[in-house]
């Protein structure tokens, strides 16, 4: 039988728990967890959850005023791994929730680690989408923030007409109409949304130099088109130095935007979910930016979950990285 208490900040089990978790933290991330001193100062609640009498898991829900009127924070969740798998955390995490718009919050942070990624896949399921670093997290390549918004959003709903069927064509990582795409998902989105890709870019001889870099390893490539038009691409790509055994990378997935909704995406996924398997790899990885909600969601759709950071994206500060078992 489980039951969750509201307890002192400073009471005992509650206290052991975060014990334990700063020590886990020390093992991952080989020094101590960058708020470790946190007090009990502006904390709102303090839960423990006890199941038949023996405290599995604990959370915490502090006022964070200097991040915006009515935003909470989340901190402290922690189960200890004897006691993972059972939902605890995700019973802890709503009933925070639940205390939160209670007492008039709005929108919930937090921040956890890449090294995380079982709490980065809790934090993804529950609604929480990245956000840029805040506070004393800024700047830092070992955090990973994440936001919600506690009060009901209705997304403006995308119409797309008449559903019109998706064209998938395998085709060379240089051909004309893949590196069109691809150079149009740099201008259009990528550059843009990352201006911090400005000075990389041009360390690495422009977009054109880097674009023949990335495509080094190709194992295959698509587009897709619709009405003969290709509104979309994708390549996976042979690992590199410091990826996942067995691991294949998909790269380089990209809608024109007047083709969302269609399925193209699906589309794109699903080809290089085969290709991949057909080539003996029991793996898919890839990375994505933490500006890119709408990505994190369709991966998270089609099967895929955060792991921990690989190869080139150990120290990228924009990182979320995803992992499919084929």
């Amino acid at each position: 039988m489980t039951r969750l208490d509201l307890v002192a900040w400073d009471d005992p089990d509650a206290a052991a728990l975060r014990v334990a978790q700063q020590a886990e933290l020390r093992e991952r991330y080989g020094e101590d967890d960058l708020g470790h001193d946190m007090t009990g100062e502006s904390i709102v609640a303090m839960l423990v959850l006890r199941s038949d009498g023996e405290v599995v898991a604990c959370g915490a829900l502090r006022a964070a005023d200097e991040l915006g009127v009515a935003t909470g924070e989340l901190k402290r969740m922690f189960v200890p791994p004897a006691h993972r798998g059972r939902g605890y955390s995700r019973a802890v995490l709503a009933e925070l929730e639940r205390i939160a718009l209670e007492r008039g919050f709005e929108r919930l942070v937090l921040e956890t680690g890449p090294l995380q990624p079982e709490a980065i896949g809790l934090y993804l399921a529950a609604g929480y989408r990245s956000t840029e670093n805040y506070g004393e997290y800024a700047g830092v390549v070992d955090s990973r923030c994440f936001a919600k918004s506690l009060v009901a959003e209705l997304a403006p709903r995308r119409t797309t007409g008449e559903r019109r069927p998706v064209v998938v064509e395998r085709v060379t990582w240089d051909h004309p109409e893949a590196a069109h795409l691809r150079h149009r998902m740099f201008t259009e989105f990528n550059g843009p949304t990352y201006p911090e890709l400005a000075d990389l870019l041009e360390k690495a001889g422009g977009f054109w130099a880097d674009d023949a870099a990335q495509g080094v390893g190709d194992l295959a490539t698509w587009v897709a088109r619709i009405d003969g038009v290709a509104v979309g691409c994708v390549s996976i790509r042979a690992p590199r130095d410091g990826y996942p055994a067995g691991s294949a990378e998909l790269k380089k997935l990209f809608l024109e935007d007047a083709a969302r909704g269609a399925g193209a995406a699906r589309a794109l996924l699903a080809v290089a979910d085969d290709e991949a398997r057909a080539l003996g790899y029991t793996n898919l990885v890839l990375q994505t930016g933490i500006r890119q909600p709408e990505a994190v969601g369709l991966y998270l759709a089609t099967g895929w979950r955060p792991i921990a950071p690989f190869g080139p994206y150990v120290a990228d500060l924009h990182s979320l990285c995803f992992g499919k078992v084929l």
